[in-house]
């Protein structure tokens, strides 16, 4: 009998620890989804353009804005990989542009702003992917970039926060994506696929 009920004990403590870990991945996932309206309607409403930086070693998100133009490259890009740095391409036009006395072109300079805050994730929660149109696959580790323009676009993104242990293990994981004309995020359970109507309007859970 003191058996039995030690065994009831720790799965009620069990499954309340696990109520309270999903509580608080829902809560985080909210506060990610406000920090990426936010960044659009920055963009927006203060003429600039913003890219949000989600460091998946940290766990942090924070947001730069920049009044110069910036522009992405159409090349697919590896994990790592600064979105705004000059393409090849950009370089030798530069060095062309040099030798004729031309303007050169100028990578955009991106400074902290005080309105758009950082994000550091509580313990226990984590951004286990991103992706966006010039990746070829969902970034797992270091940075990722997400861009918000002044024209009222945003590249179109899926971040998964989840509640995973770091070294495996099951977990709940939510799918947050961007959509790039309304700069609204909608949630969903699970980590959505990629697939060739990423980034298209559905009719999901929006947060």
């Amino acid at each position: 009998m003191v058996i039995a009920i030690a065994g009831l004990t720790v799965g009620l403590l069990a499954s309340t620890f696990t109520q309270v870990s999903n509580a608080e991945l829902r809560t985080q996932s909210n506060k990610v989804a406000s920090l990426m309206r936010q960044s659009f309607s920055y963009a927006v409403s203060h003429g600039k353009y913003v890219r949000l930086i989600i460091d998946m070693s940290a766990q942090t998100l924070s947001a730069e804005a920049t009044a110069d133009p910036v522009f992405l490259s159409k090349n697919k890009r590896e994990a790592g990989d600064d979105p705004n740095a000059l393409t090849e391409e950009q370089e030798e036009r530069n060095e062309r542009a040099k030798d004729e006395g031309r303007p050169l072109i100028k990578r955009a300079s991106f400074g902290k702003e005080a309105a758009l805050p950082e994000l550091k994730l509580t313990k226990g929660v984590r951004v286990t992917g991103v992706f966006t149109p010039n990746q070829e696959d969902v970034f797992r580790e270091g940075k990722a970039y997400v861009h918000f323009f002044p024209n009222g676009f945003a590249e179109p993104a899926l971040v998964y926060v989840g509640n995973q242990p770091e070294g495996g293990g099951e977990g709940v994981t939510y799918s947050l994506a961007l959509a790039p004309l309304t700069g609204k995020v909608t949630r969903t359970f699970g980590e959505l696929e990629v697939d060739r109507y990423f980034g298209q309007p559905a009719d999901e859970e929006e947060e």
